[in-house]
This record gives structure tokens, C-alpha cells and sequence, in this order.
């Protein structure tokens, strides 16, 4: 067993303890990022529908905000919907729904993804998120995929 009164190499308790609280300090910060590390989770969403909801009616679109962020929500039938990221994957700029070309268009550079998220066209490489959507005439709900 060591010495530490006669070792220049042996820290001080003092020393210890201030190295401890930095790395126990460190590991909380580590721990309360953990959730933009791995992604938030994603909370159910659900959107009333009304007489004056543009969901209202096929081929209506609404962006929302969730835990993930603003995602667009389009009624393609009766009682079918879809819902895909609002966010570029070029750029991050803003999405908007198209019903006359069935796009998502990026307003910023002009990107465009189909209605499964898959590239269409224009400077973005990666598809855009999709969510599952489930409704009816007076509701959709977006789940977690």
C-alpha cells in the first residue's frame, strides 16, 4: 500500500472530491441531453377536425406542432390521412403541401417530396419523415412510428 504522505503522486482527498463532482457533474449534462442524442420521443398528436378546419374537406393540409417538431397533416380521403415532417431535410426550410401537384414543396430552395416523403425533386437528397395518421370526420390522430 502506498504512502501518499511521502508520494508526490498521490492526490489530495481535496483533489479527489473536485475531480468526483466534475465528472459526476459532467455525466448529469451527458444525461439531460440524452433526449436530443438519441431523438425526443414522439407524443401522440390529435387534431380535431370542424366545419372551418382546412382537414375539413380531401386534399386539405394542416401543419401542427409535436414533440418532434411541426409536422403536415393531409386528409387524402373520407377517412384516410397522411402526416410527414414540416422541416427540409436540404435545409430545414419550411414544407408546405401542394394538393394541385399531391408535393410537399420546400419553400427556400424548392425541394420536393411525394406523399410517402420520398425525394421528387430539386436540392434535397434525404426523404423527409412520415408518420402514421388515423382519423375520421371529426378527428385525425398522428402516432409514433
Amino acid at each position: 500500500m502506498k504512502n501518499c504522505n511521502e508520494i508526490a503522486e498521490c492526490g489530495s482527498r481535496r483533489e479527489f472530491l473536485v475531480k468526483s463532482a466534475f465528472l459526476a457533474g459532467g455525466l448529469v449534462l451527458t444525461l439531460s441531453n440524452a433526449g436530443s442524442l438519441f431523438g425526443k420521443p414522439f407524443e401522440d398528436v390529435t387534431v380535431p377536425i370542424d366545419a372551418k378546419s382546412p382537414l375539413n374537406k380531401v386534399g386539405g393540409s394542416k401543419t401542427v406542432e409535436t414533440s418532434v417538431g411541426k409536422v403536415i397533416i393531409v386528409r387524402t380521403g373520407d377517412a384516410t390521412f397522411i402526416a410527414v415532417s414540416a422541416k427540409c431535410t436540404h435545409k430545414g426550410g419550411p414544407l408546405n403541401y401542394d394538393d394541385a401537384s399531391k408535393l410537399f414543396v420546400c419553400d427556400w430552395h424548392n425541394s420536393k417530396f411525394g406523399t410517402d416523403g420520398a425525394n421528387a425533386g430539386g436540392p434535397a437528397k434525404t426523404p423527409i419523415p412520415t408518420y402514421p395518421a388515423t382519423g375520421n370526420a371529426t378527428s385525425v390522430t398522428v402516432k409514433a412510428s
